[in-house]
């Protein structure tokens, strides 16, 4: 109630003044344009700060180094443009009333005793990176084009875990999904162009930022904290890839690399990019193309283990005891493909520009797995071939508008975008081994002694099981939005704007899965039915006593793995991929004696698919008060309607004596549902002298639930007694975000200091309980997402420090440094149940005690940070970086014994550019130099749950630029 009132009081006394002030709109006024330049290069600097000498007055310049002042005095003014690292320049220009005054300015590089500094590379990369960040209103962390050309980095998630509060979750070993403050990776807003990208996944509202490359960026923005004209749906963060813009003169940026991966010994990687624009009709038309390509091998060794409950410690025992449930071992080759193009173009008009860009990206991966599973808990050790393929696309089209009129400003964009992931192959089998245990087995101190007490017998492992599947997933979303700001002054010591716009996204998504399935009760059919026949395909295997196929017929004659988890477990025979394809290729569509066919349609995936729809409307206002040069003031509010509505099926699994899988009491099902949220968001910065300033912001944000926990799917079980579905009636999660961040900067660098805090209603999260309520279903185990009953929070402290040793002698003066440090904290409830005392009456059952408990946010690393020390001179360029990720949960098991960690996690790369001669250098990049291995655990790393390597990687290259 007080923030509400605190809101609505402001914004009576705010509108007051803003009527008064409309009286000396365009009242002996005029306006300033003009671009910023480096003067050593003409490069465009965004970033600068400019403002009317003694005023209120100003603004910073774009991307393109352009600015416009609005609502400028008549008559002479003294225009200041600083830039951190460049001379402070002031210039007199003459305003005239109702005019727009065109200047270019171009800013020298600082000079330190007498001696001029030269900007380059990775100096250069971090001033612009620095001066974004400062002349921003909000809490942004930047990364600019320079430095990102920099750095050794594979794809745009890799750079971003170069920034603080910002840790990455893995696949393959390389960047994926982004996490920002220790929330998971759906809570982000992610955006090309301020182009919202749809998500990748199947389930939830993440995106996949593998597929992107960094050499097709001109920038990347991470807001932290919101201002009312942006997408409220981002409690972790908005994400902005920058694409580049056509600069003012003909340049071509071509890059080829070649390189070795240590896991796989292959030489086979590579990487590639060309980037070429230009200016036409006399500057008016800007054209960009850009174009990359990249091969990367993303092989690994795992293991993955999973336990049980054994029994509550006694006595002396420090822990429960813990048993080993399943061991797997997972060998894995994958090569990676990328393609990347987009093509934007900008066209100047009299009072403003039209602006068309369009993006695309594919990855393309080609994963054979191989994995041996020792499997405690039903007595069966298999061995699984998985040969697959995944496409992932991105595209996003979008045309915007800005135009000039006076003291308004209208801005407008319509665009489209889509995402799809598609498994257009995936090739499944299985071979078992039944009764592989010997009495010798020793199932709880951990995985490495389960391997001694398995019999490993090859010529009593059978044929299981085989499928064949495809997956698709299609997220599409298309956007329109319409600004208006009216640029305003209540004289020299009070000037701003009033800013106010709409914007409607509808968003479609379906997901479809299909598959083909066969077994041993079917391969046995066949086998009995055309075992007579010696030309048949199948007749050419060997057989156990009971006719089914042995794994032995598919083995490969050579070592598939090699040393295992550097030695650590023999992994043993391999499948053989040409084997299993010849399989494939003979008996896809064969027929069994009753005409049935071998791979049978399994319609219990369909209890997957759903078709979604959202649309959402938004209508805010906002503004910027400058109450003299060192005030700033941002007010804003912003409404978001949204309308769900989702068709899915639910019915009941059913398997047949053969093992069949069937699907009976099939039934469509529906559901909509449409809610409002207000969300009031206030800004405040404040100059406390030329060289520190203070942020403070209070936003309110939210987040929609995932889509297919809102899908109104059921499956119901009675085999298992088990009923999972979907929860249409979830709520969205409400969040108050409290920031506050003090900066300290010169022309040597930048250092931050600050802290979060966030309150979150409404979270879910996924929920298992006994239904006892005497009905149908009673002793049922549900399954379902629900929101949690208690507000989470999640808090923490943020540094960063950005110097340069320019004012050190030479050769010293060319060391560039990097650092900074998050530590965070959470604390949510996690569903838990517990054993309680027997009943005292028959049958003396114990009860159960379904509650919930505490702990941290899953995903959220308690410490994070990043060091860089970069060194440029005579043409060298070389900077070696570490990257460190602390212990965080990754994932929830069903009593506090049972959760999983994920290890800390260091990791070193390096850097290293010549310059031949102008235009011209060579590079290496040199990742994950120490081969630091991905691991997880429980609560004591005696039982882990993960241990996956990579291998280090090396790449060689050259660098042309025209």
């Amino acid at each position: 109630m007080i923030r509400n009132n605190l809101f609505r009081n402001f914004y009576l006394v705010y509108s007051l003044l803003l009527i008064f002030s409309f009286n000396s709109f365009a009242q002996n006024k005029g306006n300033i344009s003009g671009r910023i330049l480096d003067a050593t290069d003409n490069s465009p600097l965004w970033g600068a700060n400019i403002f009317i000498k003694n005023t209120a007055i100003g603004t910073a310049s774009n991307d393109e180094g352009k600015f416009r002042i609005n609502q400028v005095p008549s008559g002479n003014v003294t225009l200041v443009i600083k830039y951190v690292g460049y001379i402070t320049v002031e210039e007199t220009v003459n305003v005239i009333e109702g005019k727009t005054v065109e200047i270019q300015i171009a800013l020298k590089p600082a000079v330190i005793e007498g001696k001029e500094v030269i900007v380059t590379g990775q100096l250069q990369g971090q001033q612009a990176a620095i001066n974004q960040q400062l002349t921003s209103n909000t809490i942004v962390n930047v990364v600019s084009r320079d430095k990102i050309q920099e750095l050794p980095d594979q794809n745009a998630a890799e750079t971003l875990a170069r920034l603080p509060g910002i840790s990455l979750q893995r696949n393959a070993g390389e960047g994926q999904k982004v996490i920002v403050r220790g929330l998971s990776a759906k809570y982000n807003n992610i955006t090309i162009n301020n182009v919202k990208i749809p998500s990748t996944d199947e389930q939830d509202r993440s995106v996949d930022l593998s597929s992107i490359s960094p050499d097709m960026l001109a920038g990347i923005e991470v807001y932290k904290s919101l201002t009312a004209d942006k997408d409220a749906d981002a409690i972790g963060g908005t994400i902005n890839f920058v694409v580049k813009k056509a600069p003012d003169k003909f340049i071509t940026d071509v890059k080829l690399q070649g390189g070795y991966g240590s896991h796989e010994k292959f030489y086979g990687p590579y990487r590639g990019s060309i980037s070429v624009s230009d200016r036409f009709f006399n500057n008016t038309l800007g054209a960009v193309f850009t174009a990359n390509i990249q091969r990367a091998d993303r092989s690994s060794d795992a293991q993955d283990v999973s336990y049980n409950f054994g029994s509550e410690k006694v006595g002396t025992e420090t822990r429960a005891k813990i048993k080993v449930e399943n061991l797997n071992l997972i060998d894995r080759k994958e090569i990676r493909d990328r393609y990347g193009l987009s093509l934007v173009l900008d066209y100047d008009l009299d009072n403003g520009n039209i602006f068309f860009s369009t993006f695309w990206s594919k990855t393309e991966r080609d994963e054979i797995r191989r994995r041996k599973r020792y499997r405690l808990g039903v007595a069966r050790v298999e061995y699984d071939f998985l040969k697959r393929d995944i496409d992932l696309q991105i595209i996003t089209s979008n045309l915007e508008g800005k135009h000039n009129f006076g003291i308004f400003q209208v801005d407008w964009l319509a665009s489209f975008s889509e995402s799809n992931q598609q498994t257009p192959f995936e090739f499944f089998n299985r071979f078992q081994e039944l009764s592989p245990f010997t009495n010798q087995l020793i199932d709880d101190q951990g995985p490495e002694l389960i391997p001694f007490g398995a019999k490993n017998n090859i010529s009593e492992t059978t044929f299981k099981e085989s499928s064949i599947t495809t997956r698709n997933v299609i997220d599409k979303n298309l956007t329109a939005q319409f600004n208006t700001r009216i640029d305003f002054d209540l004289g020299n010591d009070i000037a701003g704007f009033l800013k106010f716009g709409a914007k409607y996204r509808l968003k479609t998504r379906n997901r479809d899965n299909t598959q083909y399935w066969t077994s041993n009760f079917n391969i046995d059919s066949l086998g009995r039915f055309i075992y007579v026949s010696p030309e048949k395909f199948y007749r050419t295997f060997a057989l156990s006593g009971g006719r089914n196929i042995l794994m032995s017929n598919f083995l490969s004659p050579k070592d598939e793995v090699g040393k295992f988890l550097e030695g650590k477990y023999a992994f043993g025979p391999t499948l053989d991929k040409g084997m299993l394809m010849d399989w494939l290729n003979n008996l896809r569509y064969a027929k069994l004696r009753s005409g049935k066919d071998l791979y049978i349609l399994n319609n219990e995936i369909n209890l997957e698919d759903y078709e979604a729809n959202e649309s959402i409307f938004a209508a805010y206002v906002m503004s910027e008060l400058k109450i003299t040069p060192k005030l700033i003031f941002l007010p804003g509010v912003r409404m978001e309607r949204t309308y769900n509505d989702y068709k899915s099926i639910f019915g009941t699994p059913k398997s047949g004596e053969d093992e069949t899988p069937d699907l009976v009491n099939v039934k469509d099902t529906t559901g909509s549902k449409t809610y409002y949220e207000f969300l009031p968001m206030i800004q405040l910065k404040y100059n406390v002298t030329d060289w520190f300033d203070v942020r403070a912001a209070i936003t309110k944000t939210l987040a929609r639930p995932d889509y297919f926990n809102l899908v109104p799917w059921e499956r119901v079980s009675y085999l298992d007694i088990t009923i999972e579905k979907g929860n249409p009636y979830l709520k969205h999660t409400k969040v108050w975000n409290y920031d506050l961040f003090f900066s300290i900067y010169n022309q040597y660098g930048l250092f931050t200091i600050g802290g979060f805090y966030k309150k979150l209603w409404d979270i879910d999260y996924i929920r298992k309980t006994r239904i006892q309520d005497g009905g149908k279903y009673n002793g049922f185990m549900l399954t379902q997402a629900v929101n949690a009953e208690s507000a989470s929070i999640v808090y923490g402290i943020e540094i960063e420090l950005q110097a340069n040793m320019t004012l050190l002698p030479s050769p010293f003066d060319g060391i560039v440094f990097y650092a900074n440090l998050s530590l965070m904290k959470s604390k949510t409830y996690f569903p838990y149940f517990a054993i309680g005392p027997r009943s005292p009456l028959p049958p003396y059952a114990p009860t159960i005690i379904d509650t919930v408990r505490s702990g941290p946010m899953p995903g959220q690393a308690d410490k994070l940070g990043n060091i860089a020390i970069g060194y440029e001179k005579g043409g060298f360029s070389g900077r070696l970086s570490l990257s460190f990720q602390g212990k965080n949960l990754s994932f929830v098991g069903p009593r506090e014994e049972l959760d999983g960690y994920m290890n800390e996690f260091w990791r070193w790369d390096l850097a290293i550019q010549q310059k031949i001669f102008e235009g011209f250098s060579i590079f290496l990049n040199v990742n994950n130099i120490s081969n630091v291995a991905d691991r997880s655990y429980l609560g004591i790393q005696s039982f882990p749950t993960r241990e996956e390597f990579f291998g280090w990687t090396a790449d060689i290259g050259i660098k042309y630029k025209l």
